[in-house]
């Protein structure tokens, strides 16, 4: 992705305005829906096509789905005269220059196909439409729309006439980053427009300088039209040569009142007539007010949306946000957007926008964005207010350092990191922005931290480890979880670390109808214990567990916790067909075994989780935000929690196709709903993985709360971006992909296909690192139990979690007999990667024995290149191609076309070479 410098100085002071359609320049330029890689890899472009800069402080494009407003990106910083922007996802398949990244943009997007009510808005400050685009019909599905060249302006009435659509596999094939149109003549371009000064308060004049040039004609005048209401400017200042192409008005404009907005333009003439204009800016003189003023003792700021002068001490710094107060008590603080490291204890003047609509996630949250630190002196801070744990949720206490003594800890995970205090008057939340602790049920803390209000609840922020002390601790263990590790095991998880002596006494522990037999504290995990029990029988019991004591002496007393045993052994003679047999033979026989299984409709997918991904606590079982044998950062409640919002992590769970969908076709039956490859997933993580192969990454570009990766694939075989589930998982995803290569080994006839695989049968680098996983991570008791509930719903099985050698009597070189990873049909893969400046590869795959010819050919049809010309044995062929042609020359830049010719195939493909 680009990357692209901006100027910083008007960020704050500048605001583009819109105008009339007649003179407005920046619109909708490209909508791109491509064919492959759709989620991650559509965009949005914008293109200004007038003379001069427009700021796009204020500005937003929406993008909307089946009619309804489905995601927005804020804008901000400037679009240059014949500049395009583009808008899409923070990670692409395809690289291709995005300047407003969203990585939320690819899990919300799913209903931008380019049908019926799909399109896009353009809009400008105050949420103003300037620009639509909304299809009455099949308009840009699997296309690029582009606005034609002779439209220069925008439109608030969506005119087809005004777009066109060309189909593209890719987003390349497309034109990101870039338009043309063919406008008026040349003139007077304005730009590069100073304040001075640049933030202007109430007592303060104010100078305004911009560089005039003009190619084909001399300048004849500059002036500056102002006034203090967007739809009148009735003042007229001229503006005089200051040396060079700078030009500076003769008499300032004059100060204003505080909360005054100063609208303006500037126009050039030169002598053909032909103007250039900067239009539609503004600058604010802030208002000067104390934090008390603008808190205003409501819960929305009467300054929402104004420009404030004011200050304070520095009470936190929580990187991306600080906090400052100017005094003791309620409505005394406020949360500021960071404008770089800050010092607590510093007294501080800033000057910011004041807002509640949600930057960074604090909606709700009376907050200072556009943070300009003006002056730092020597504070102290002010002493921490006391309050009760029901006063953690009043909205009073937002930004406001306080302390709460003597809290007890009634639930330590809510999720998100947060925490449950009571002192019996009233529940309130503690959060982990400044510190991530983990809390024991029923112990009694002194909390200090700052109030604030985000993800829809009122807390405290703990600044440190200093600012939660342990009190006391006068409760029970209680037990979370108990889990079955064999039919004659339990594993029991207690609530905080237990006295060893009476944790490994047997005869505290109770289980009507068996015999608890041993019990034994897990090493190194004081909160644990395993139970020895005579043999269970497939039903439900409970656990109860008297007199076992924390680490202070607080004793159970009839804790209990109900947990059920499922059988989870394959029928008697399940898998005799397979029995004896290796390689090839073995794998089609248990096709054969597991074919036909019972579709489960993929809207009751949701309600099949709820018995086969459940954790013993009866919460969601997220592979890709657990941690075994830890605290994971969020947990999920069937129902309660289900779909999510995306943007982040922990607002809820989807269900993840571990064999992205893509792979096999789309929503297609009976793979789309096959429960061994669905899993339930949090919604952001997914969107995160989206089509990315698996694989192991050493230098991730980005990381989830429980340590999965994105990132470059470091395992031999296989270039390019790839996801890593942690290694307590990677046995379980080993084993669905051996299941997929099984269940549907000569099924997958139409399949695209992916860098794991052709069709169902993965690739061989994705076979030696599938046995890897497979080896260092054997069958857990889960999977047990996931297979044989799923076998309950689907009537098949799993074999690799049941039998886990059949793996390496198939896939193990040592032991099979034959090759398994074969293709079952003629195909042309695409090249990767596309677009490419040196070389690419190119793969494609025979059913059987053929002479085969793989050439690229120009634009004009002319051949460049021949890559193959011989005989080609089953299966698939990889090919590099160094962008020289048959003389051994770099072509040029272009497009191309590369041409497979196989006994009675041919396919032919599109590549695009960048110099």
């Amino acid at each position: 992705m680009r990357s692209r410098t901006r100027s910083a100085l008007l960020a704050l002071a500048l605001t583009a305005l819109p105008v009339s359609s007649g003179a407005q320049s920046v619109f909708l330029s490209e909508l791109c829906d491509p064919k492959q890689n759709f989620l991650t890899d559509r965009f949005i472009e914008i293109y200004n096509a007038g003379l001069s800069t427009v700021d796009l402080t204020g500005w937003s494009v929406v993008a909307i789905g089946n009619g309804v407003d489905i995601f927005t990106w804020n804008l901000s910083g400037t679009i240059d005269a014949g500049e395009a922007l583009v808008a899409g996802d923070l990670v692409t398949v395809v690289a291709f220059p995005v300047d407003f990244a969203d990585d939320a943009w690819s899990a919300s997007n799913s209903t931008w196909n380019g049908k019926v009510g799909d399109g896009a808005k353009l809009l400008g400050p105050g949420a103003v439409l300037v620009d639509l685009i909304q299809a009455t019909g099949t308009t840009f599905e699997n296309e690029d729309l582009v606005r034609n060249a002779d439209i220069t302006v925008p439109n608030t009435v969506y005119t087809p006439s005004e777009w066109t659509g060309t189909a593209v596999e890719f987003p390349t094939q497309g034109t990101p980053g870039t338009h043309t149109v063919s406008g008026p003549p040349p003139g007077p371009s304005v730009t590069n427009l100073v304040l001075a000064p640049a933030l202007p308060a109430s007592a303060d004049s104010v100078d305004v300088s911009v560089c005039v040039t003009d190619s084909t004609g001399t300048i004849v005048t500059v002036e500056l039209n102002w006034g203090t209401s967007s739809g009148s400017l009735p003042n007229n200042i001229a503006l005089a040569a200051a040396g060079g192409d700078v030009y500076t008005t003769v008499t300032p404009i004059p100060a204003q009142v505080p909360g005054t907005t100063v609208y303006f333009e500037v126009l050039a003439t030169n002598d053909v007539p032909v103007v250039g204009s900067l239009l539609g800016q503004n600058y604010q003189v802030p208002f000067e007010v104390s934090l008390f003023q603008i808190q205003g003792s409501v819960p929305v700021s009467p300054y929402d949306g104004d420009q404030v002068l004011t200050g304070g001490v520095v009470t936190a710094d929580f990187g991306t946000h600080f906090v400052i107060q100017d005094g003791a008590g309620a409505w005394n603080g406020l949360w500021a957007q960071s404008a770089g490291p800050m010092t607590v204890g510093d007294s501080v003047t800033v000057r910011g926008l004041i807002t509640e609509n949600g930057i960074s996630g604090y909606t709700a949250n009376t907050l200072l964005a556009q943070t300009q630190v003006l002056a730092t002196a020597a504070g102290a801070v002010p002493s921490a207010t006391v309050i009760n744990s029901l006063g953690m949720s009043a909205e009073n206490h937002e930004g406001v350092l306080v302390t709460v003594p003597s809290v007890e800890c009634t639930n330590p995970a809510l999720g998100l990191g947060e925490w449950e205090v009571d002192d019996g008057s009233g529940a309130g939340r503690v959060g982990d922005l400044g510190y991530a602790f983990t809390p024991t049920l029923g112990t009694v803390y002194d909390v200090t931290g700052v109030g604030t209000y985000t993800d829809g609840d009122y807390k405290v922020e703990p600044r440190s480890a200093a600012d939660v002390i342990w009190v006391a601790d006068a409760f029970a263990p209680v037990i979370n979880v108990v889990t079955v590790t064999s039919d004659s095991t339990l594993l029991v998880s207690f609530s905080e670390d237990l006295d060893l002596a009476s944790s490994e006494t047997a005869g505290n522990y109770s289980i009507p109808g068996l015999t608890v037999g041993g019990a034994t504290q897990v090493s190194g995990s004081a909160h644990q214990v395993v139970l020895d029990v005579s043999p269970m029988s497939p039903t439900t019991y409970t656990l109860t567990a008297t007199g076992v004591e924390d680490l202070f002496g607080n004793a159970t007393s009839g804790a209990m916790l109900a947990f059920e045993y499922v059988d989870t052994a394959p029928p008697a003679g399940y898998y005799d067909p397979a029995e004896g047999l290796t390689g090839v033979a073995l794998q089609s026989a248990l096709h054969d075994i597991i074919d036909m299984h019972t579709v489960i409709p993929y809207s009751s997918t949701w309600t099949s989780f709820m018995t086969t991904d459940d954790k013993p606590n009866g919460k969601v079982w997220d592979m890709y935000s657990d941690i075994p044998g830890g605290t994971p950062p969020y947990e999920y409640t069937f129902g309660v929690d289900q779909g999510g919002v995306g943007g982040m992590e922990g607002t809820g769970y989807n269900r993840e196709h571990s064999w992205p969908q893509s792979w096999f076709g789309g929503s297609v039956s009976p793979m789309d709903s096959d429960l061994f490859l669905l899993y339930p997933t949090d919604n952001y993580v997914n969107g995160q993985r989206g089509s990315f192969p698996f694989g192991e990454v050493l230098t991730p570009s980005w990381t989830s709360l429980n340590g999965s990766e994105l990132g470059s694939n470091t395992y031999p075989g296989y270039v390019g971006t790839v996801f890593e589930p942690i290694d307590a998982y990677k046995g379980d995803f080993a084993r669905t992909y051996f299941y997929m290569s099984t269940r549907y080994y000569q099924e997958d006839a139409g399949w695209p296909g992916s860098p794991m695989a052709t069709g169902s049968q993965m690739l061989p680098w994705a076979v030696a690192m599938m046995l890897d996983w497979h080896a260092a991570d054997p069958v857990s008791q889960k999977e047990i139990n996931r297979n044989g509930t799923v076998f309950e719903m689907q009537f098949n099985r799993n074999p690799f979690i049941d039998r886990p050698e059949f793996v390496d009597l198939i896939w193990s070189p040592a032991l099979s007999t034959g090759p398994v990873v074969a293709p079952l049909a003629f195909e042309l893969l695409p090249n990767a990667p596309n677009p490419f400046a040196s070389a690419t590869r190119i793969s494609f795959a025979l059913p059987s024995a053929a002479h085969a010819r793989l050439s690229v050919y120009d634009a004009a049809g002319r051949r460049v290149a021949t890559l193959w010309d011989g005989m080609a044995e089953r299966g698939r062929h990889d090919v590099v191609w160094d962008s020289r042609n048959v003389a051994g020359r770099p072509v040029a830049a272009g497009v191309y076309f590369y041409r497979i010719d196989a006994g009675d195939h041919r396919e032919t493909r599109r590549l695009v070479v960048l110099r």
